[in-house]
């Protein structure tokens, strides 16, 4: 992290540091550390402050609406349009990973935030914590306009309620550098163990995306790859230990993985397209991501609204905003990492590079469906575990990265 900003106020601390900039300099250690600094997450009326061009804020927060969310969606691309037609200032706490984003939430008085962009598998617990709203169906129209898949996502419901709008998604497939790997090789997750991969493989730090292709690896016909046995679970970590001879790189940093792509000290990894994608973007050509034949894991990102929020018809308008296939659009290209929009329209308001960057063309494979719904068709969305406890998964993580 920048520390030159860290003597800013909250507020503007929160809207100062650009995304990539501060994915690029923060691990999950220092962003814990940095949460303590700015004191474990101030209550409203002490994270109020803004910067001279926007609106003061109410002691309640009637002039500014604070988002806890991953990176991207601070961006004034995103954001600028609705904080213009609706007068107010947007501030922005981001995490990497649903469990710092609980950490956050929960260090944080009532009314600390009025929305969250939370991973599909959180936005259950934040349910069962009481911590967001459910929706009305009738306040977005745009869902008529969603892809099949994310009209009704059981990540965003809880049976008929809906409780988030999705907002980006993608996936983790194999990501390769051509100029070392050929597409036709990347068959099989079990090309990860190849031994001509020996310390070239990066891996984003975070279990479930991991132990979950792991567990397609091994069970490509398990509907859900996070309802294991504990043998099979056994088997999993197996697999992840044959793999780690050949990693190099374990990081929960975007930039890093990016950057190790780019100065090639690695050359393939689970990462999928959206740790790449702004590499292509910069014109190196020579990366792409395949899903393997056994399919990969789907991440997914939607909006919510807290129920402790002391500005709710604004967060409302929030959460609408980010259903419309204009924002959608800004989202799926961010600066800090891409990804795909739900709404289909989004790609009305997309460039042609930006269309062919993110998939919204034909597939080679199939040409009569587009890069999108093919991938949409082999992931499957990333869960908790379903059969073991979290921590007995964390564990056996913990023992692969240290092994």
């Amino acid at each position: 992290m920048n520390n030159q900003n860290m003597n800013s106020s909250n507020g503007s601390f929160w809207r100062s540091i650009s995304r990539r900039r501060f994915i690029q300099y923060t691990s999950l250690a220092g962003l814990a550390a940095a949460t303590t600094k700015l004191g474990s997450c101030a209550a409203p009326q002490e994270q109020s402050a803004t910067t001279e061009s926007s609106p003061a804020a109410s002691p309640t927060g009637g002039g500014t609406l604070r988002v806890l969310t991953w990176a991207g969606y601070d961006e004034p691309e995103v954001i600028g349009k609705f904080e213009q037609e609706n007068g107010v200032k947007v501030e922005f706490k981001t995490y990497v990973g649903g469990e710092q984003m609980l950490q956050f939430f929960n260090q944080s008085p009532p009314g600390t935030f009025d929305g969250i962009i939370s991973d599909g598998e959180y936005v259950t617990k934040l349910m069962e914590m009481g911590a967001i709203d459910p929706l009305n169906t009738a306040d977005f129209p745009e869902i008529a306009n969603f892809s099949e898949t994310y009209q009704k996502f059981p990540g965003f419901f809880q049976g008929e309620q809906m409780m988030a709008v999705g907002t980006r998604f993608g996936n983790y497939g194999i990501a390769i550098n051509t100029k070392y790997i050929q597409p036709e090789e990347v068959t099989s997750w079990n090309f990860l163990t190849d031994p001509k991969l020996q310390g070239k493989v990066a891996f984003f730090d975070w279990y479930l995306p991991n132990m979950g292709n792991a567990s397609m690896a091994l069970f490509p016909d398990n509907p859900n790859p996070y309802a294991l046995t504990d043998e099979q679970l056994q088997q999993v970590k197996d697999w992840l230990i044959k793999v780690k001879p050949n990693v190099a790189l374990i990081t929960p940093n975007i930039q890093d993985i990016t950057n190790a792509f780019i100065n090639e000290s690695v050359i393939a990894g689970p990462v999928g397209d959206w740790l790449i994608q702004n590499a292509i973007a910069d014109g190196k050509t020579n990366f792409t991501a395949i899903v393997p034949k056994e399919g990969a894991i789907r991440w997914s990102e939607g909006a919510t609204l807290c129920s402790a929020s002391n500005n709710k018809e604004l967060a409302l308008k929030w959460v609408q905003y980010m259903a419309s296939p204009e924002t959608q659009a800004r989202v799926a290209n961010a600066k800090a990492y891409k990804g795909i929009a739900p709404n289909l329209e989004a790609q009305d308001f997309m460039s042609d590079e930006e269309k062919q960057l993110l998939g919204y063309v034909p597939d080679q494979d199939n040409p009569d469906k587009t890069v999108v719904e093919v991938q949409l068709e082999r992931t499957r969305a990333r869960q908790l575990p379903v059969n073991q406890p979290e921590q007995a998964w964390q564990d056996i993580y913990n023992e692969f990265k240290t092994s």
